[in-house]
């Protein structure tokens, strides 16, 4: 229920920023021009130990490029700022209380390049590709605990990753930035990150 309220509080903002989209004018290229950008991250981890979620959240940097009007490539730096505990077994320990784990992010780096279409002045939807280097992390309140987990969380720290998004503009070379995809997939452990955020960045 965490994870779709948060979800939910993020539509009034996105229904809220493309009200300010208004009606398409000239479109103004944004070739060689150069952004900055820090972002709010909310990270959904799925299929941990089998079926179980988890949700952290992130503060991300982002440094990017225009190539063309119509391609662009970033790089980022994250770094968790919250972890989630969730239940790592069904069994109960001697006071009948469920065996559970902290689960989060330490940080993690990506480089994304893609495709961008400037619908208006004032409205830009993207799609971006790349690879994700992440570090989690697992924390057992009790020392004697199984270890379910590997203590980064993931076997494996690299993974490609991809970005769904719209920038619109709310102040000169000011935009807002709404992203939804995939952070980070392990092929061992199956353990999915996903990840939604919310941001501003500066065009010059």
């Amino acid at each position: 229920m965490k994870t779709l309220s948060a979800n939910l509080a993020l539509w009034p903002l996105l229904a809220g920023m493309l009200t300010l989209s208004t009606q398409a004018g000239a479109e103004v290229s944004k070739e060689d021009l150069t952004y900055i950008g820090v972002n709010w991250t909310q990270l959904e981890f799925e299929r941990i130990l089998g079926h179980r979620k988890g949700t952290a959240y992130a503060g991300t940097l982002v440094l990017g490029t225009y190539i063309t009007d119509y391609v662009k490539t970033e790089f980022r730096a994250g770094l968790g700022v919250s972890d989630d505990e969730i239940n790592s077994s069904t069994r109960t320990d001697a006071f009948g209380q469920q065996e559970y784990i902290s689960i989060g992010v330490e940080d993690y780096y990506s480089w994304y390049m893609g495709a961008q279409y400037p619908a208006t002045d004032y409205m830009t939807v993207f799609a971006q590709f790349g690879f994700t280097h992440m570090i989690g992390k697992v924390e057992y309140p009790d020392p004697d605990q199984p270890r379910r987990l590997p203590d980064d969380l993931t076997d494996s720290s690299f993974s490609m990753s991809y970005i769904l998004g719209a920038d619109i503009r709310i102040y000169g070379d000011f935009w807002g930035t709404l992203e939804y995809g995939r952070l980070h997939r392990d092929s061992i452990t199956d353990i999915r990150t996903n990840q939604m955020s919310a941001g501003i960045k500066y065009e010059f």
